[in-house]
């Protein structure tokens, strides 16, 4: 049974200083169900995508919360947390419902409220994302982790710092005319190699920051709309440093070649792709795991331009994670919105021409889970 996209909705990106985390979900959900010309009574279930909200906004069973907060009685609520995947995961399991069981019309909803808490206080909830004991007790940070694999990847691939900089220009590129974008603003390179290192070699300006925002989508299998032809999640060893090759984003790759198989595609098939570039590294990684490139030549293509609006591949429609932003529980959710738009033909000055299959990709840490949704135009 299809799976349709029938409505969106997102808030922008930025430090809500006037909003709760609730408020921020509802006008999310709101404009999808308006979108999908829907009511509550309409709505069969709901999932809530969130990864931080215990820890940073004492706030749990966000589902029953939100559901509450919408007037959505005697109705499923749930919460799914999957780290940075959560907002896809949240996609595939409606997904999976929907093709399975009595439900019509499933909602939806990531939302992150991360701007309440000091910076310190963030660091420590995102290290819950990756393991704890073993890394985050030596000091270990993500963007230490990352630092390492751009390092490793530098010396392994004699790659230029250059090319792999070049994807957060290009998703700031991106997202000039975003409206809901969280750094709406272009950058050059130059820019991204004078700013300071988090973790040496990577620069503060090729990893995302705090956000705050919410994203929702009407999912059903009543004919009509953008469609879901595959989606599906992968997993991969919890350490990263347990693995043959920290290089190679295993989870990534393996469902991968799952949702090329379900759709009966290939990456050159697919007009534009939605990367999880929570730092300029793993966006590249990212890219040779969907077989765009080989091992060690990722950074080559963007390095030459791929990604941006006009090129053969547009990356990061929006910005990206490093641009749009990166509400984490949200980003999936985000992503898959941000897909549909463009095939609604609703993306306003940065609308693709004649794109017709977008993909998106969502990673968890370092590629502990990853998670694609690919939509098609009917």
């Amino acid at each position: 049974m299809p799976v349709y996209v029938k409505g969106y909705g997102f808030t922008k990106v930025r430090e809500h200083w006037d909003a709760g985390l609730e408020e921020l979900a509802v006008d999310a959900c709101l404009k999808a169900i308006d979108m999908a010309g829907l009511s509550i009574k309409n709505i069969d279930k709901i999932i809530v995508a969130n990864a931080l909200g215990e820890y940073l906004n004492h706030k749990g069973h966000l589902g029953a919360l939100i559901a509450d907060s919408l007037g959505l009685l005697n109705k499923a609520a749930i919460r799914i947390e999957a780290a940075g995947a959560s907002g896809a995961m949240a996609i595939h399991q409606a997904f999976i419902e929907l093709k399975s069981s009595e439900a019509k019309n499933i909602l939806v909803c990531g939302v992150e409220k991360m701007s309440d808490a000091l910076p310190s206080t963030v660091y420590t909830a995102r290290s819950m994302m990756i393991d704890r004991p073993y890394l985050t007790a030596i000091g270990a940070t993500l963007e230490a982790l990352e630092a390492i694999l751009l390092r490793l990847y530098l010396d392994r691939y004699k790659a230029k710092h250059e090319n792999i900089m070049n994807l957060a220009v290009i998703s700031h590129s991106n997202a000039v005319n975003a409206k809901h974008a969280q750094f709406p603003k272009a950058i050059t390179l130059e820019t991204v190699k004078k700013s300071p290192y988090v973790a040496d070699p990577l620069h503060l300006f090729e990893v995302t920051a705090p956000a705050d925002g919410a994203a929702a989508l009407i999912l059903s299998n009543l004919s009509g709309g953008v469609e879901i032809i595959a989606s599906d999640a992968s997993s991969d060893k919890f350490r990263f440093f347990e693995r043959d090759d920290i290089l190679w984003l295993e989870s990534v790759y393996s469902v991968a070649q799952s949702v090329y198989n379900q759709a009966k595609l290939t990456h050159s098939d697919v007009d534009f792709i939605e990367l999880h570039d929570i730092s300029t590294i793993m966006g590249v990684l990212e890219l040779e795991a969907l077989g765009l490139a080989e091992k060690g030549a990722g950074h080559e293509l963007i390095g030459n331009g791929l990604g941006l609006l006009n090129s053969e591949k547009p990356i990061n429609t929006f910005g990206g994670l490093k641009a749009r932003g990166d509400p984490i529980g949200a980003t999936g959710v985000y992503q898959v919105a941000e897909v549909a738009a463009q095939l609604y033909g609703q993306a306003d000055r940065n609308q693709l021409d004649n794109a017709r299959i977008g993909l998106a990709l969502s990673v968890s840490g370092l590629g502990e889970l990853s998670v694609i949704n690919v939509l098609r135009k009917i």
